[in-house]
C-alpha cells in the first residue's frame, strides 16, 4: 500500500519553475503535508502560452502533444497554472478530436498519452482532501482559517470553455476547498470576471475598470481578501488596486499559501512569501489570529 494520497505527473511550467515564488515555495510545503507525491515530467516544454496561440494555433498543440509522449501513463498529470492547464486541456481535446492530427504527432514524437486526467491544483487540493475523509485520514497540527471572509477568484481561464474542464469534478471546487479550510466564502457575483490579463500592459484603463468591478463586488458581499490559483489574475490585481488608489485595498492570496497556514505553516516565519505581495496581506491575517 502507497504511503501517499496521491500520486502524480507534474508539469510546473514556465512560470512556477522560474517565478511565483510566493505561489510555489508554499506550494511544495502543502503537497508535501497532503501526502501527495508529484513526479515532474521529465524533458518537458512550454505549453505554448499566449504568445504560441497568437503566432499559430499548430504550435500549441504541436507543443502540448510533445509534452503528452513525456508523461507516465495511467498518471494524473498535475496542472498549477490556469493558463497551461487550458493550454494542455486544449492540445487534448484536438489529439482527441482529430486522428489525423493525433497521428501526424505520434509519428513525430510517439505515443501520445492523451487519456490521462488533467487537474488544476485546486483539483487535486479538493480530490486529496475528500480521499482524506473518505480514508480517516488527519493532518496534524491544523490551524483553520476561522474569521476570514474570502471571495474565491478563479480568473477567466480556470474554468471555461466548459469542454476543457475535467467533467468529473465539481464546478466549485475551491470554494469546497476553502470551507474544508474553516474559512467563510462570500457568494459574490464575479468569480470568472477576467483581470484584464496582457491588456493591462497596453491598455491600463481598462484593467482599472475591470478591477473596481471585481474587488468592488467582493468588498459588497462582504468579503475582506480574494483568493485565487492564478499568478497573473494576482498581480494584476494587486497592481490596479494600488494604481487607482482604492480605499481600504484588499489583499490577494495564492491559494497555496492559505492551504499552507491551515496545515500548520507559521505564516510569521515565511517572510519570502508576502514580500512580493503589492497589498500586504500581514494586517489581516493578524487581525483573523493567523499571524504567528
Amino acid at each position: 500500500m502507497s504511503d501517499y494520497l496521491m500520486e502524480a505527473s507534474y508539469f510546473p511550467g514556465c512560470t512556477m519553475k522560474t517565478g511565483v515564488e510566493e505561489s510555489n515555495l508554499p506550494m511544495q510545503i502543502v503537497l508535501s503535508k497532503l501526502k501527495v507525491k508529484l513526479e515532474e515530467i521529465n524533458d518537458w516544454n512550454c505549453c505554448g502560452s499566449s504568445s504560441g496561440h497568437a503566432m499559430n494555433h499548430e504550435i500549441p498543440v504541436g507543443m502540448g502533444a510533445r509534452n503528452f509522449s513525456r508523461i507516465t501513463p495511467g498518471k494524473p498529470v498535475v496542472i498549477p497554472c490556469p493558463n497551461c492547464f487550458r493550454n494542455w486541456a486544449t492540445a487534448k481535446h484536438h489529439l482527441e478530436n482529430e486522428p489525423e492530427t493525433k497521428k501526424k504527432y505520434e509519428d513525430s514524437f510517439g505515443r501520445l498519452a492523451t487519456d490521462v486526467q488533467l487537474l488544476n491544483i485546486y483539483d487535486l487540493y479538493y480530490q486529496v482532501l475528500k480521499k482524506a475523509k473518505e480514508d480517516s485520514v488527519t493532518f496534524e497540527n491544523t490551524k483553520p482559517l476561522n474569521g476570514l471572509k474570502v471571495a474565491v477568484y478563479y480568473g477567466c481561464s480556470a474554468m471555461y470553455p466548459k469542454d476543457l474542464r475535467p467533467t468529473d469534478q465539481p464546478k466549485d471546487s475551491v470554494e469546497q476547498v476553502m470551507k474544508d479550510l474553516g474559512a467563510e466564502v462570500v457568494v459574490w457575483p464575479w468569480p470568472h470576471q477576467c483581470c484584464s490579463a496582457f491588456v493591462s500592459a497596453v491598455y491600463p484603463e481598462i484593467a482599472e475598470e475591470f478591477i473596481t468591478k471585481i474587488v468592488g463586488g467582493a468588498a459588497a458581499a462582504g468579503a475582506e481578501c480574494l483568493v485565487t490559483t492564478c499568478a497573473m489574475c494576482q498581480m494584476n490585481v494587486e497592481m490596479r488596486i494600488i494604481s487607482s488608489n482604492m480605499p481600504n485595498p484588499m489583499p490577494i492570496f495564492h491559494l497555496n499559501q492559505l492551504m499552507a497556514i491551515y496545515l500548520g505553516e507559521k505564516a510569521s516565519a515565511h517572510g519570502d512569501w508576502w514580500k512580493f505581495h503589492l497589498v500586504d496581506p500581514v494586517p489581516l491575517l493578524k487581525k483573523v489570529s493567523l499571524w504567528d
